[in-house]
């Protein structure tokens, strides 16, 4: 019936309803899985990552509808298939609010093995190829991204000649700002293109991390010289703030270094001549009933005393080509992929990112990255 053997974990509160159905499945080719609240569903769905999940509706403590939220919100179980289990008699409205929620079907009690069977083959193959969809996505894109990469870098790189040229033989002003556009547009469009390659390796699962032990202030401080002479140049106050025990933390430092040059080259478009820029670097623990973080972390912040963001763009922030209203205000262009990137490079460590503001006082971005094997 199936390519191989799927898992499927099923949550329900009444533990003689999994005995039941692991007795019917025990001669499947099935291997279930077994959960009976809904924290231990998200702490098994991120460990196991199965094929299928059967969620029932009324349990105590946190309900279906809520476990389904945090799956969906969690990247590593967000596509997971779940369907939903309800009572014998149907309640049309739970079935309803499921199915809006993001559930693929809904399953009435007793379960029927046959027919669960038959669904989980359904979506089990469905959700199979999409994930080959992924993987083809991101395999044109890849090429793609090279065949437009390489003849745009030879373009970047006859108008830098052409430019410092320019300035020995005398080229009149009007043809030096010609070149000068054609390079920054040259520039823009390679940020372009590495970032929809970055965007579709992550989307896929398929970017890679090289992960190690990394102590962050040493991090910062590389990155940051980076762009001291940016912030010079615009009379931008640094400052780093060090709390004390921090530790190493476990992650890819050239990916992790995207992320702060990122949040610190928005604080530099963002923030006046004469404003501030403020790193902090703390441990964090997250709270004791957290459902997708647990464990050390270490919390870097940067915030700006710049124009601010407005409240109605903050939940819509981290989305893909968002160009916020403040943009405008600046000359400082971006792709409008360099905050959805960052939450998924920060996301795919076991962390989370976030942001903070006040339109005309500031921003304060923060993400936590874990200091121990995730």
């Amino acid at each position: 019936m199936f390519d191989k053997e799927p898992t499927i974990l099923v949550v329900d509160d009444t533990e003689d309803n999994l005995d039941l159905l692991e007795f019917a499945l025990k001669r499947k080719p099935v291997r279930m899985l077994r959960a009976t609240n809904g924290k231990a569903c998200l702490a098994m769905a991120q460990e196991h990552n199965p094929d299928l999940i059967l969620l029932d509706i009324q349990m105590p403590e946190m309900d279906g509808f809520e476990t389904l939220r945090h799956l969906r919100a969690n990247r590593t179980t967000a596509k997971i298939p779940v369907v939903f289990l309800t009572a014998q008699k149907k309640d049309p409205e739970s079935i309803a609010a499921g199915l809006e929620m993001g559930a693929e079907q809904y399953l009435t009690k007793p379960i029927d093995t046959e027919e669960l069977l038959v669904r989980a083959r359904t979506l089990i193959r469905l959700k199979r190829a999409e994930a080959e969809l992924e993987r083809t996505k991101a395999d044109f894109m890849a090429m793609l991204v090279h065949d437009l990469r390489s003849p745009i870098t030879g373009i970047k790189s006859v108008i830098e000649y052409f430019l410092e040229d320019g300035k020995s033989t005398g080229l009149r002003p009007e043809h030096m700002e010609l070149l000068e556009s054609s390079h920054e547009s040259s520039v823009r469009m390679l940020e372009l293109i590495n970032d929809l390659l970055d965007l579709s390796k992550y989307e896929a699962g398929s970017m890679s991390l090289d992960k190690q032990s990394i102590p962050p202030m040493r991090m910062i401080e590389q990155y940051l010289k980076q762009m001291e002479l940016q912030f010079k140049q615009k009379n931008i106050a640094l400052k780093i703030e060090h709390r004390d025990g921090v530790r190493d933390v476990w992650a890819d430092e050239g990916k992790l270094g995207q992320v702060l040059i990122n949040l610190l080259t928005n604080a530099y478009k963002f923030t006046p001549n004469g404003g501030s820029v403020t790193i902090s670097v703390e441990p964090f623990a997250p709270p004791q009933d957290s459902l997708t973080q647990s464990g050390d972390f270490v919390r870097v912040s940067v915030a700006d005393s710049g124009v601010g963001i407005p409240q109605s763009e903050l939940p819509l922030l981290f989305d893909r080509y968002k160009q916020l209203s403040t943009s405008k205000k600046t000359k400082h262009k971006g792709t409008g992929l360099g905050l959805a990137i960052c939450k998924l490079i920060v996301e795919a460590h076991g962390g989370q990112i976030s942001v903070s503001s006040e339109a005309g006082k500031g921003t304060t971005f923060g993400f936590t990255i874990p200091t121990r094997v995730q």
